[in-house]
């Protein structure tokens, strides 16, 4: 420790403030721990460079520790890839409903054109179909997220209730 400490004091290394916490592993039990483990150790030239830099702590979902990420503002994406959901599966006429949408697109001309066009039009329906199913993922995924960083902050600050223990 005394040589990692020597290492980033020589190297004039900076750990910026975590932002959404102040730990990044704890565990809950009989014996309650919590420590900051990870953590991103900047230069000073790099500050100098990326001035807004941050340190954020994460929601973990599954783990005992918290993924932290270096976040330097914000940038622009271009457009998002179509994924296949597998949750999509699990709705028993899915299967008959691109059958059926395969089977309705009436497209013209080379094979390979048709195939990519009803690929295309399947596609739009898919989208459709899963925002009228499932609703609006990100913000399901988000709202479940913030709940799980509520009780991670409330247990740093407070400690759990053994009501709340069980329910977990």
């Amino acid at each position: 420790m005394e040589e990692l400490h020597s290492f980033i004091n020589s190297c004039a290394l900076v750990d910026l403030p975590l932002q959404g916490g102040v730990f990044t592993w704890s565990r809950c039990g009989e014996v309650p721990a919590s420590s900051r483990l990870d953590r991103f150790l900047i230069s000073l030239k790099w500050e100098d460079h990326f001035i807004d830099t941050i340190q954020k702590r994460l929601p973990r979902p599954l783990s005992d520790h918290f993924p932290i990420c270096l976040e330097n503002g914000s940038f622009q994406r271009g457009r998002i890839p179509f994924k296949f959901e597998n949750m999509w599966l699990e709705v028993e006429s899915f299967g008959d409903l691109i059958k059926r949408w395969w089977e309705e697109a009436s497209v013209e001309g080379y094979a390979s054109f048709v195939v990519a066009k009803k690929l295309k039009m399947i596609k739009a329906e898919i989208k459709k179909w899963n925002r009228e199913v499932f609703g609006d993922i990100k913000i399901r995924k988000y709202n479940l997220m913030d709940s799980i960083n509520q009780l991670d902050v409330k247990e740093e600050t407070s400690g759990h209730s053994h009501e709340e223990l069980e329910q977990s």
